[in-house]
């Protein structure tokens, strides 16, 4: 009888650990984590990157990356009513970054941008925000309330996806965000960042920005 128990007990030991073995749990890579907004599709649009949001996250070295004449002439609308391409500020150190209003590390990164633009708009330097259509589910009205809370002063752009997306491909990024793009004044993306770390990220931002600026031969 102690023999057959104990194989019994044995016997439910292994079920039990095979059992474990075979139930996989998925865990998000350190650092990043995946997320959608308030009644919104899993799957976004094809046009648009995920919806996933991204923190410390070390900045991929770019090699500088000469922006096509289709992504520089892209029209893309303002939340103010208004329209612009990158096309028109062909002689400024550009910032790109690509944000939503839910996205937490996009609001971590905010106030910085917003001190980068103080700083360095006098030298030279246009600090863009690019809020997504399909992020905010088409509602700006959002968006103007969120920025003016939190008191943005740089230009914020509404893009249906005709332009992230193209930025994005262009250094063969991931659907994250935040996602920032540093843009020389030819036109180059000479640093890309994806996610938000504030140990580091603003750091690497401004001398990024620095560097750019300093091109004086690219003017």
């Amino acid at each position: 009888m102690r023999i057959v128990s104990i194989c019994v007990i044995v016997g439910v030991a292994v079920a039990i650990w095979l059992s474990m073995r075979n139930t996989g749990t998925q865990t998000n890579q350190t650092g990043v984590a995946s997320s959608n907004p308030p009644n919104r599709s899993v799957n976004p649009p094809t046009t648009a990157p995920p919806n996933t949001v991204a923190t410390n996250v070390v900045p991929p070295a770019v090699t500088a990356v000469p922006l096509s004449e289709d992504i520089r002439q892209t029209k893309v609308k303002t939340i103010d009513g208004g329209s612009l391409k990158l096309a028109d500020f062909k002689n400024k150190v550009l910032v790109v970054n690509i944000w939503a209003t839910w996205c937490g590390p996009c609001r971590m990164e905010m106030p910085d941008l917003v001190k980068l633009n103080k700083e360095y708009k006098s030298r030279g330097l246009v600090v863009l925000g690019l809020a997504t259509t399909y992020n905010e589910q088409d509602d700006v009205s959002r968006v103007k309330e969120f920025i003016k809370t939190q008191k943005v002063d740089y230009k914020i752009l509404w893009d249906d996806g005709s332009l992230a997306q193209p930025l994005v491909q262009s250094v063969n990024g991931r659907g994250v965000i935040p996602q920032s793009f540093v843009i020389s004044r030819d036109g180059k993306i000479v640093k890309h960042f994806q996610g938000f770390n504030a140990m580091s990220t603003p750091a690497l931002m401004r001398q990024a920005v620095e560097d750019a600026l300093a091109d004086k031969g690219k003017a």
